[in-house]
């Protein structure tokens, strides 16, 4: 509100919070100013859209994307089955890390699952500072790294638990890389990230909006209740965290 001065008066006027863009992803968030500069004099801050498909698998990725409140999906492609996600990139990575090892070519089809900004860098700027930046192709490695376990993570989670916890895991995963609790998901999006049937899926948020957990309409999911997302999932969410944490914070090798 302001007042008859025409200055803003701070207790009526909400406050708003803001997010410094170039530390809104935590692997740029994670070098030096130096070096962060270096990668965002070079790249853009792009709106990415639901559904984009960002590079096919077996094509070469021409940019890496650091997103920053937007949600991208690894899909595994098989001609005669469902497509499934072996791999969910968020704030907390890059697709194109794999550029520090000299690779181009992609193994799984990109596609964005959750509608957001994300710096877009020519990859053949990454390559050049990894090349330069010990720190960075480290960094770059280490996320790698990060994939490998998530990968093993969801296969095993695939095959040894119930829908019911896969669902709520990938829900809170959503939740985190999209910074907020209205999630703009359809049943149809999360029937192919689960490998299942989307009548399946149709039937489980349907218990899940019954328990309270979690409110759906058309083309939208809010998270209601994270603590009771968080027990029914299965342990793998906790360890997934865990697992990055432990990994990404290790010491520097000399």
């Amino acid at each position: 509100m302001v007042d008859q001065t025409g200055v803003d008066d701070p207790i009526t006027t909400p406050w708003t919070p803001s997010i410094d863009q170039a530390l809104a992803n935590r692997l740029l968030a994670q070098l030096t100013q130096a070096e962060r500069s270096l990668l965002l004099d070079q790249a853009e801050l792009v709106e990415l859209d639901r559904a984009q498909v960002l590079v096919w698998a077996g094509h070469a990725l021409s940019h890496a994307y650091f997103p920053t409140n937007c949600m991208i999906s690894l899909l595994a492609t098989q001609p005669t089955a469902r497509n499934f996600e072996v791999g969910q990139i968020g704030f907390e990575g890059v697709l194109g890390a794999s550029s520090a090892l000299g690779v181009t070519a992609s193994a799984f089809d990109a596609v964005v699952t959750g509608a957001g900004q994300a710096w877009r860098l020519p990859l053949t700027v990454l390559r050049k500072q990894c090349l330069r930046s010990r720190h960075l192709s480290v960094l770059m490695v280490r996320y790698l790294y990060t994939e490998l376990g998530q990968m093993g993570a969801l296969a095993a989670c695939g095959q040894f638990h119930v829908l019911e916890q896969r669902l709520a895991r990938l829900l809170l995963m959503c939740q985190d890389r999209m910074r907020a609790p209205d999630l703009e998901v359809t049943h149809e999006s999360l029937a192919h990230i689960l490998g299942v049937r989307r009548a399946s899926v149709t039937l489980m948020t349907g218990l899940f909006q019954s328990r309270g957990l979690i409110q759906h309409s058309r083309g939208h999911m809010l998270v209601v209740d994270r603590p009771g997302l968080l027990a029914t999932t299965c342990e793998c969410y906790a360890r997934d965290l865990a697992f990055y944490e432990q990994v990404m914070s290790e010491q520097w090798p000399l």
